[in-house]
């Protein structure tokens, strides 16, 4: 059976237009689990601090980039347990806005969503249906959960579905932007080595881009065009690889 990347090979939404996202840590664990892309398995992240445990499953929007350089986290309102890589279809309520002030200065933006099939939830639309004492415990959880790091958070307020649906869409497009970036520098190194300009490495130099499925949007967003071997965009991107790089004799 041909195995799954989770993050490259899954699209972000389903056939009804749900939001796919994938198990890392699930409800009740006290360590922070990620999805290792390298590895292409779950590895531990950090042990949380004393008494602190994750109210419900996180994980993340497989095709997705967001601006702390990792796929967009979502934390999943389900009463039931799940696993680890369990990839549930959610109807977004919402995010919190996060700001991590600490060495690496970033927005980390939580998305709130609950399982498309849970009927109990029927009733969540947005977040402000949670209730004022639900959004500060998980606005508090958020925070003591990223305790003695040096991230150093700080909770900048919801925004509701809309908002977080785009901040999905612009996940997506900095996802395809940075894929397609690769594939051309991966493209211009291959022509130089084909050249001689490079030598051919007796190891990759440059991880072999993952065949992606293309992702089911809810809406029509036009995927960034990739260019040809004799595009400019592609001569420049080679002109940069020759003058960076020593011509081997």
């Amino acid at each position: 059976m041909p195995s799954c990347h989770l993050v490259h090979d899954l699209p972000p939404f389903d056939a009804q237009h749900h939001l796919r996202v994938v198990v890392e840590t699930p409800r009740g664990a006290n360590i922070k689990i990620k999805y290792d892309e390298d590895l292409g398995c779950f590895s531990l992240s950090r042990i949380l601090p004393l008494g602190v445990t994750y109210p419900y499953d996180f994980g993340f929007v497989p095709q997705t980039l967001a601006q702390d350089g990792d796929p967009i986290d979502v934390m999943v309102l389900i009463d039931a347990l799940t696993y680890p890589g369990v990839v549930i279809s959610c109807r977004l309520l919402g995010a919190l806005q996060v700001e991590e002030r600490g060495l690496r200065g970033r927005p980390n933006h939580r998305l709130v969503a609950v399982p498309a099939k849970a009927a109990r939830k029927d009733e969540l639309r947005n977040f402000s249906d949670l209730g004022r004492r639900m959004q500060q415990e998980l606005e508090r959880f958020f925070v003591m959960s990223s305790a003695f790091t040096s991230k150093d958070p700080v909770v900048r307020g919801w925004v509701g579905p809309d908002a977080a649906f785009d901040m999905v869409q612009r996940s997506i497009s900095r996802y395809k932007e940075r894929q397609t970036a690769r594939l051309q520098r991966q493209t211009a190194v291959q022509v130089l080595q084909a050249q001689g300009v490079l030598a051919q490495p007796s190891q990759p130099v440059i991880p072999t881009l993952l065949d992606s499925a293309e992702p089911i949007l809810p809406v029509d967003i036009a995927p960034t065009p990739l260019v040809d071997e004799s595009s400019p965009a592609l001569a420049s991107t080679a002109a940069e690889v020759a003058e960076s790089t020593v011509k081997t004799p």
